[in-house]
């Protein structure tokens, strides 16, 4: 499970990375598309989430050791905690997120002529 966190969480800053390049030698300007910076948001949540998970499920392989001073693990997981708030909230991400995808849905709906009321 660890491994497979660690593997979505690198795909999704390698897309980003490649989204970013694309648009540099593109534009040149350093502005952001709505999909890349959905992307970014993307991983600003995830990303910590999926460190914090990894070595929380260490903790719990490791039991009272892996909260021990002498062990690496109490100071990552500190570290990884930390990590979460200091770009801000997930749910602030989230939200970003989310407003991208309701906006992609509503350009396609619209696009086939199939507009919901409540978008």
């Amino acid at each position: 499970r660890a491994r497979m966190s660690v593997e979505q969480s690198r795909l999704l800053v390698l897309a980003c990375a490649a989204a970013l390049d694309a648009e540099a030698a593109k534009a040149g300007t350093g502005s952001k598309s709505a999909e890349t910076r959905a992307l970014v948001a993307m991983i600003k949540a995830a990303v910590p989430l999926a460190c914090y998970k990894v070595i929380d499920d260490c903790l719990q392989i490791h039991g009272g050791a892996g909260v021990c001073q002498d062990f690496f693990l109490a100071r990552a997981l500190a570290g990884a905690r930390t990590l979460r708030l200091a770009d801000g909230p997930d749910e602030v991400h989230e939200r970003s997120v989310a407003k991208f995808e309701f906006s992609r849905a509503k350009k396609r709906a619209k696009a086939m002529g199939k507009l919901p009321s409540r978008l």
